[in-house]
């Protein structure tokens, strides 16, 4: 679509969710997740500009928890209540929940592989026996329906051109750990964790310009791609990976891009500050005793540690503070994982949560209602 086309589309999705809304006047718009398709996220906007009440929830992956948010910027209304109710007290693990006791022994262990669930997941669909399985359906039904003499000599031409994994190899190099840096792993996109939980940052080069205006002269970045972000594109560039999107990172002061093979929980471990959208590194960081630099609206943004940062005076000082010395306090960890435990629900909307968890889809469902009827109790109370 053209720019003119897009510009359209967008005022008649704006005029007729618009008319829709002003017909029927709800009280309030429920979202099962962060609104982020074009359509949602419009409705969500309107909401906002028009003062109707909001719900919607955001999976952890913790475990099987969920938040409510009634304002995905803002965050939890809840953990931040018991935040504050809880400052002042020290807890101890064995103050959390089961489930969150394990978790944390889990993540905090420096010597265990405590790979997202939904990485495994990715890495299983995507094998190489899967993989190859995949390649010959294909072959097969273009063999049966003689496309096959279409396909094969694009594929070819498509492999042996400049590609999106080419362009990657060619700048990429191997991270050397006696240097001081900034581990940055690039987020999945397009997704819903940088846009719109990114805000400006959806742009991530942005991000990593940023970074680069702010480390010390002796500092580096190391930049590496999320390990999925090419399984569902293949050799494609795409508008979220173009043309010499990597070759402009690469151009960088102080930016190299590392092997995306190269051990995330190692990177992590040796670097100064791992800096990040929303990605789940950040929290991984936290956990292992490494500062974070946050540009987005992670589920974990109000944990102690945690640099927000918006522009590059606020990047500056998140830097500074950590060259000086900062240290992750694990009793401070431990108290907002208590807060956490307190706001947070059973309960999940992601399909493959399913296997993380005891519960059965009929309780993580109840649940779920029950946090919504509550959250409309509140509303109904205080407005």
């Amino acid at each position: 679509m053209s720019v003119d086309e897009r510009k359209h589309f967008y005022y008649n999705l704006l005029q007729y969710w618009y008319g829709v809304i002003k017909k029927y006047k709800p009280e309030l718009i429920i979202f099962p997740i962060v609104p982020h398709s074009v359509y949602n996220y419009l409705i969500y906007e309107l909401a906002r500009l028009l003062g109707i009440k909001t719900i919607m929830f955001e999976d952890s992956w913790v475990s099987d928890r969920a938040l409510l948010y009634t304002d995905f910027r803002k965050g939890s209304d809840d953990l931040h209540n018991n935040i504050e109710k809880n400052q002042g007290k020290n807890f101890s693990i064995k103050d959390l929940s089961p489930d969150l006791q394990e978790y944390f022994k889990l993540y905090t262990d420096k010597h265990k592989d405590a790979t997202p669930l939904y990485m495994k997941e990715w890495r299983k669909k995507y094998s190489i026996i899967n993989s190859f399985l995949l390649k010959t359906k294909i072959v097969i039904k273009s063999i049966s329906d003689f496309s096959i003499f279409k396909k094969a000599p694009l594929y070819f031409f498509k492999y042996f051109r400049e590609n999106i994994k080419k362009e990657y190899a060619s700048v990429q190099i191997e991270p050397d750990y006696n240097q001081k840096f900034i581990y940055v792993p690039l987020n999945y996109q397009p997704e819903r964790t940088s846009s719109p939980q990114g805000d400006m940052f959806v742009d991530q080069i942005l991000m990593i310009e940023t970074l680069s205006a702010s480390i010390p002269d002796n500092w580096i970045i190391y930049v590496k791609e999320h390990p999925t972000q090419w399984l569902l594109t293949g050799l494609n560039f795409t508008s979220c990976r173009y043309k010499g999107y990597y070759k402009r990172i690469a151009k960088l002061k102080n930016v190299r891009l590392v092997p995306i093979k190269t051990d995330t929980y190692t990177l992590i471990n040796k670097a100064q500050a791992v800096a990040t959208v929303t990605g789940t590194a950040g929290w991984e960081a936290i956990l292992r005793s490494r500062p974070a630099i946050i540009f987005g609206y992670p589920w974990y943004r109000d944990c102690p540690g945690i640099f927000r940062v918006d522009d590059t005076e606020s990047c500056k000082d998140a830097i500074k503070e950590i060259k000086l010395g900062f240290v992750i306090n694990q009793q401070q960890i431990i108290n907002y994982l208590k807060s956490f435990d307190d706001s947070t629900i059973h309960g999940y909307i992601a399909p493959g949560i399913k296997k993380n968890t005891k519960l059965t889809k009929e309780e993580s469902e109840e649940n779920i209602t029950k946090a919504i009827i509550n959250q409309i109790r509140k509303y109904r109370k205080y407005y």
